[in-house]
């Protein structure tokens, strides 16, 4: 049994933006700019959900980012503060 590195051909990344759906092998989407994208599922919101969807403004994006949880919530937070990140998307694939 072959244990190690997988080729980065092996795999494929779907995402959405204004133009639609889209999915090309992995080693072709170097140049996308996925924080552009729109969310690959919409944020549900209902009486006795267990989660907590929502909206988070982010200054990195200069916008709305959202998230299912206040786990992913937090996540965005964090990137937010990262100087480091220069995008930040919601749901992307």
């Amino acid at each position: 049994m072959k244990t190690g590195h997988v080729a980065a051909e092996h795999f494929e990344i779907g995402w959405r933006d204004d133009e639609g759906e889209h999915r090309r092998p992995l080693a072709d989407v170097v140049s996308v700019e996925f924080e552009a994208g729109r969310p690959g599922r919409g944020f549900p919101s209902y009486r006795g959900q267990r989660h907590f969807p929502g909206l988070y403004w982010s200054s990195t994006t200069g916008g709305h980012v959202g998230f299912e949880s206040w786990l992913e919530r937090d996540h965005a937070m964090l990137l937010d503060f990262t100087p480091q990140v220069t995008g930040l998307p919601s749901q992307p694939f």
